[in-house]
């Protein structure tokens, strides 16, 4: 009988911590970011009249106190998205697959207000020159 106990306590226990993606464990009560990821140079001399920076689509790791993974999440085509997280800083961190120069070490601070969503515009380096 306390076999059987133990066993769903830790089953549901176990369960508890698969089912809540990190951002929804950390998120905020209506708090988070939201903005624009851009990436540039996107050519290797830039004109007045062409923009050098563009939109881009990729996968962000949130990181926390410690580098605990905090959120992911996924800019659209246009280099929108919006992460619900508790207000206070955190550190983001393009993935590893994303056309960028040394993806992992573009680390960018933001700050989560503690109200509504945070707006930021973040940019990273392709590497053209």
């Amino acid at each position: 009988m306390m076999r059987a106990i133990a066993f769903l306590a830790l089953a549901t226990l176990a369960c508890g911590s698969l089912t809540a993606p990190a951002a929804e464990r950390r998120g905020g009560d209506g708090t988070g970011l939201v903005g624009q990821v851009l990436r540039g140079p996107v050519t290797p001399v830039c004109r007045v009249d062409v923009p050098c920076d563009a939109p881009f689509s990729a996968w962000f790791d949130v990181l926390g106190l410690g580098d605990a993974l905090m959120a992911r999440f996924h800019s659209d085509s246009s280099g929108a998205f919006r992460v619900a997280l508790a207000p206070g800083g955190y550190v983001i961190v393009p993935s590893d697959s994303a056309p960028l120069m040394q993806p992992g070490s573009q680390r960018r601070d933001v700050v989560v207000g503690r109200n509504g969503f945070t707006r930021v515009t973040l940019s990273f380096d392709t590497g053209i020159r």
